[in-house]
């Protein structure tokens, strides 16, 4: 569906359906849509959760009505900013609703748990390329349709089975790949040695740029199969002590090894090394 997605909500309304706006809050646009609502007809979605305290930037869910609202205008004509996507419901109740996105807000392992950005377009453009179509209900729940900004054009997909749905164990959008995933890594990795060994990543400035470098770390990461956190603070930080400093660790798996083993070796031999020289 290419241009704006007038033709998609005006189907919408005339099949008898409530059009909501799901968006990232904070912004402009968010607050002067917000305050033109009462409270039935929007809901901060992280409020009255275990992150309340992120409810003022957090997603907000709100209802439309007017077409031509001069706010929703203002989004509609910028839709590569990233805002967020717009869905249809059978009514304007948004218990259902809210509720399916709080019970998703979460991804990860008890403990471990990190915020799962379903108000990204990109990220619901996503889960439904990736997903098949018998997958798409759990995800979608109560919303009948939506209509999101990918590719440089307008998508609309109708949810096959509108309705309530229990979070499955795994949750098969938290498998769904990221592409920006390495690039995020990669900025991550970079911030916390700037900000926990700084002294060390200026050392290795003098005669390589790091951004290289840490490409060539994490390739090795990958070939080795140390994915965990820990793995990977061992390796990349050991790594720049290697860049700067003398070392004689034996890097290279040995014949039969597996990654954990492999890991674990490395370990102890840098242990040893560190005793000897205290």
């Amino acid at each position: 569906m290419q241009g704006m997605p007038y033709p998609w909500m005006v189907q919408q309304q005339q099949a008898g359906r409530q059009l909501c706006l799901i968006l990232d809050g904070g912004g402009e646009e968010c607050q002067a849509l917000s305050a033109a609502r009462d409270l039935s007809r929007y809901c901060s979605l992280y409020s009255q959760t275990a992150v309340a305290e992120l409810a003022k930037t957090g997603p907000v869910i709100l209802l439309l009505e007017d077409l031509a609202e001069p706010g929703l205008t203002q989004l509609l004509q910028k839709p590569e900013t990233n805002w967020g996507w717009l869905g249809s419901l059978l009514n304007d109740d948004l218990t259902d609703v809210t509720r399916h996105w709080r019970e998703r807000m979460l991804v990860g392992e008890p403990g471990r748990q990190a915020l799962y950005r379903f108000q990204d377009n990109r990220t619901l453009a996503r889960v439904l390329t990736y997903l098949p179509a018998e997958q798409w209900p759990v995800f979608l729940g109560p919303l009948v349709s939506v209509c999101y900004w990918h590719d440089d054009g307008w998508c609309c997909r109708d949810n096959p089975a509108p309705g309530n749905y229990p979070v499955p164990d795994p949750a098969p959008w938290s498998q769904v790949p990221n592409p920006q995933a390495a690039a995020i890594l990669h900025a991550n990795i970079l911030r916390y040695l700037l900000a926990e060994h700084s002294e060390a990543l200026a050392a290795l400035v003098e005669f390589q740029d790091p951004r290289i470098w840490l490409t060539q770390v994490l390739e090795q990461a990958h070939a080795w199969q140390w994915c965990g956190p820990q793995q990977l603070e061992f390796l990349v930080v050991r790594r720049l002590e290697e860049a700067t400093r003398s070392s004689v660790i034996q890097w290279q798996p040995m014949k039969g090894e597996t990654p954990v083993e492999h890991y674990e070796r490395v370990v102890e031999q840098w242990r040893r090394e560190g005793a000897e020289h205290v």
